[in-house]
């Protein structure tokens, strides 16, 4: 029986609370502040690779899936008696738990589980659920987790590269030791299983990537330095030739060692790139922003292509902003109150707010995206980052190149795009959160002429505020919202009508009528509208040759996109 979930407590300062994972994920981003406990949290999941739970000395809480083959040997058919009714143990008792949550505690004093909850526990009598419950217990404490007999690979926080002794035990040490040897092997070696290739090629181009316009870098090498008997990497880089890695910075440095945990170290251990677990500490230190995020872009590449595991923690904004959105990462905040240590799942943006607070950030640290989408509300978003999806081919990403965020239709009245010396203050100046912004707003427009065919006051402002920006970029909206823009086939597909016309500029949805006369109640024989939830149904089923014949989308997403990317040149 595998583990969906683990918490521990009574290690180091984890004292009094059970504190752990809810979930296992692909990716676990471990954050808070110093000294609150972090690490620790990384010896006890060291620990889940282990063949069982039985083998970890610590108390623990856990829940799992009860499989039939756990089961069948904890049930056998063959047996009766035993405090349990029938003669036969499996039909009579086993069978009804398969697929049955259940969660117990584990005393590592006297090595015993107790069952605090199983989905259908037997309760015809009072035997049968007591013996039950014993035979459950024995069977919970032979339980793994997703991380059993998998390798744990660790990078500490305090890391160097240094040039190292000639040395046959080739291992690298969770503070760096070992890099440089490892290095000098495989390049040096005659052996044909040392794959010059895994340094050459493969470490080298994720190098490059990473580093982008920061640095081209042409060839690794190794050099012996007789005066200290010691090697040392160098990196040849475009117009610099060859560089020893001791006249390099320690963020070079940092890169280089998390690529040799992901590209070398399978190859050197002969393990399958699944059976690892990847732990890195503060990978953040000594790297700009830019650097990071393309490394955290690398690393969850790699490990939703490698099918293994990665805890990392930190303390920096940026991986707060980059992980938050995806649905293979969990973050973990790790509290500290003076006496015990804690840990507790973050699951929303006020969470990450209040983090960023903790952390020492400003709100504002969140996004840290080179650029920010302001729109109207949550519903927008949905729909814009699916635009950008399919106008970028899947190139640009909210969170890496690009944040949300969300201005309201009244909030914008009292909003101001201006430059900071020409703000009244009277309003927010949105700018100060970053200079490179996109406004998304809706034109409001009822009538295809006159007076109600007009833009709001408001939008007008932002608009001249706005062409003021070289990095800014409007749309306002052609059709009154981004509703209208919604093919009627989508429509219909989503509400299950057939036939259903594509909406006009000006048509109006329940959220402003209570009429008849819109389109919603028209069509759809609908009086009620939930944006969002219209919106998560709506683009599975968008597509942009449809799409990009409705009024000006075709014409301001190829703008929108051509924005973002200058952004982030």
């Amino acid at each position: 029986m595998i583990t969906d979930s683990f918490k521990f407590k009574g290690y180091e300062c984890f004292k009094s609370d059970y504190s752990g994972l809810d979930e296992f994920k692909p990716i676990t981003v471990i954050i808070g502040r110093n000294n609150t406990g972090k690490s620790h949290l990384l010896d006890v999941l060291n620990l889940l690779t282990l063949r069982t739970l039985e083998d970890i000395a610590l108390d623990y809480r856990a829940c799992g899936i009860l499989d039939e083959s756990s089961l069948r040997r904890t049930f056998p058919e063959t047996s009766s008696g035993g405090g349990l009714s029938g003669h036969n143990h499996w039909n009579n008792h086993g069978r009804l738990y398969v697929n049955q949550q259940i969660e117990w505690d584990y005393n590592s004093v006297d090595k015993t589980a107790s069952i605090l909850n199983v989905s259908s526990l037997e309760t015809r009598r009072t035997n049968d659920e007591n013996a039950g419950r014993e035979r459950l217990s024995r069977l919970v404490i032979r339980a793994t987790t997703p991380l059993s007999k998998h390798i744990f690979l660790r990078l500490l926080a305090d890391r160097d590269m240094q040039p190292e002794l000639e040395n046959s035990d080739l291992s690298l040490e969770p503070d760096g030791v070992g890099a440089t040897n490892i290095i000098r092997k495989y390049i040096l070696s005659s052996k044909p299983e040392m794959q010059e290739e895994l340094i050459q090629d493969d470490l080298l181009n994720a190098l490059s990537n990473i580093f982008g316009d920061d640095g081209n870098f042409t060839k690794i090498d190794v050099r012996h330095h007789e005066d200290s008997n010691r090697w040392e990497v160098y990196l040849g880089e475009t117009n610099k030739g060859l560089v020893p890695l001791s006249r390099s910075g320690s963020g070079l440095k940092t890169v280089i060692l998390v690529l040799l945990h992901l590209l070398v170290l399978p190859h050197l251990k002969s393990k399958e790139k699944h059976k690892f677990v990847f732990a890195f500490e503060e990978l953040e230190n000594n790297l700009h922003p830019a650097l990071l995020r393309r490394l955290f872009q690398f690393i969850a590449d790699y490990v939703e292509r490698e099918n293994c595991t990665l805890f990392l923690t930190t303390h920096s904004s940026v991986a707060l902003d980059f992980f938050g959105l995806r649905e293979d990462t969990q973050i973990i905040h790790v509290n500290h109150d003076g006496n015990s240590a804690s840990t507790r799942t973050v699951s929303a943006h006020f969470d990450h707010v209040g983090l960023l607070t903790e952390l020492g950030s400003r709100p504002s640290d969140l996004l840290q995206a080179n650029g920010v989408l302001w729109l109207e509300g949550p519903s927008d978003r949905i729909y814009l980052n699916h635009f950008i999806n399919l106008y970028s081919k899947g190139e640009l990403r909210e969170g890496r190149d690009y944040q949300c965020a969300f201005y309201g239709g009244s909030i914008l009245a009292k909003s101001t795009f201006t430059a900071p010396d020409e703000t009244d203050d009277t309003f927010a100046n949105l700018l100060r959160l970053n200079h490179n912004i996109a406004v998304i707003c809706d034109g409001d427009r009822t009538a295809a002429s006159g007076k109600g065919s007009r833009i709001k006051d408001r939008v007008k402002r932002v608009k001249q505020e706005v062409d003021k920006l070289q990095p800014a970029y409007l749309w306002i909206t052609d059709a009154k919202e981004i509703e209208n823009y919604i093919p009627g086939d989508v429509w219909g597909t989503v509400y299950k009508v057939t036939n259903v016309p594509d909406p006009n500029k000006y048509d109006t949805f329940p959220s402003y009528s209570s009429n008849n006369s819109d389109f919603f109640q028209r069509h759809l024989k609908r009086k009620t509208f939930d944006k969002c939830d219209f919106a998560m149904k709506a683009v599975q089923h968008i597509k942009r040759n449809e799409i990009a014949k409705r009024f000006d989308f075709d014409e301001k997403m190829l703008a929108l996109v051509c924005k973002i990317r200058e952004w982030n040149q």
